[in-house]
């Protein structure tokens, strides 16, 4: 009995430990990057058209602490079209946070690899999602050139109420690199 006793609390002593965020790199099949996620992603693919046709977008992401950990890509045949779609999905993610026409500049991105673009941006926006609760966002767009075409991506941490601790969303960004 003694034993069972000491082996349900060493247990329940290193559930107590385990960290809310399991950071893990992580490889996509599909496009030159890696990403630090602090969870097990899911992925997923569904069709946009943010003015350049009709594009597959690739998602990776998963929920830790409280807040949503993804990164989003598409490949773009005509490299000239990257602005444009980069302006739009921005106007998208505003249109999804419910933000109001103006809104507060980003700064620039630049991630190593990547191109030197004006909507290459970090920004932190304060919205609502879908039942009207705060919500932050914290996303990084940027590009790099692929073959012919160009690859455009998203980084985005959506959390309730405040924005996640710097560190986490540090290691997030820090995670990413371009292959």
């Amino acid at each position: 009995m003694y034993r069972l006793l000491r082996a349900l609390i060493a247990m329940a002593l290193l559930a107590a430990c385990s960290p809310v965020l399991n950071w893990r790199t992580v490889s996509f099949a599909d496009a030159p990057l890696t990403a630090m996620l602090p969870c097990k992603p899911d992925q997923a693919v569904r069709d946009v058209d943010w003015g350049a046709g009709r594009m597959p977008l690739s998602m990776v992401g998963c929920q830790a602490g409280g807040a949503t950990w993804a990164v989003s890509h598409v490949l773009l045949g005509q490299p000239q079209d990257a602005p444009m779609v980069l302006e739009r999905w921005q106007q998208a993610l505003q249109k999804q946070l419910q933000l109001a026409s103006t809104i507060p500049a980003g700064t620039p991105f630049l991630i190593k690899g990547g191109l030197e673009l004006p909507q290459a941006m970090q920004v932190q926006w304060e919205g609502r999602d879908a039942k009207g609760g705060v919500v932050v966002a914290d996303v990084r767009w940027f590009a790099r050139l692929e073959g012919a075409g160009v690859r455009i991506y998203q980084a985005l941490v959506l959390s309730p109420g405040q924005p996640v601790a710097a560190t986490a969303r540090d290691t997030f960004v820090q995670g990413l690199q371009l292959r």
